[in-house]
């Protein structure tokens, strides 16, 4: 396991474990939020919905998603798909702060947008 800390004391990212290499399609990480009236472990994955595309071509509108699993033991399981190409750094700041921000989070799975 690999906890990521930052030079700098207020970067989100240092409040979380992550749990693979940021760049790829999928990224695991562990953090702390509200959630149902109480704090919680999130154990969260971010998957990158969109595939790199040459710039002179249209990209698909992609469904955005959150969804919520049943809480386990230790932490409460939360997937979300993004529409970005990989998750890197400042997605996983945004997806972090999304989750913690998002008062009518709720179980299921929930689709949102499209890019």
């Amino acid at each position: 396991m690999t906890v990521h800390r930052s030079d700098t004391p207020e970067d989100i990212l240092s409040e979380a474990e992550l749990l693979d290499e940021p760049g790829g399609k999928t990224l695991r990480l562990r953090f702390e939020g509200p959630f149902e009236g109480r704090q919680v472990t999130w154990l969260a994955t971010l998957h990158a919905l969109l595939e790199p595309q040459p710039t002179d071509l249209a990209r698909q509108p992609v469904a955005n998603y959150i969804e919520i699993g049943a809480a386990g033991p230790d932490a409460v399981p939360i997937t979300v798909g993004l529409p970005v190409e990989r998750i890197d750094p400042p997605t996983v700041r945004k997806a972090m702060i999304m989750i913690r921000r998002y008062k009518r989070l709720r179980r299921g799975r929930h689709e949102y947008g499209s890019s």
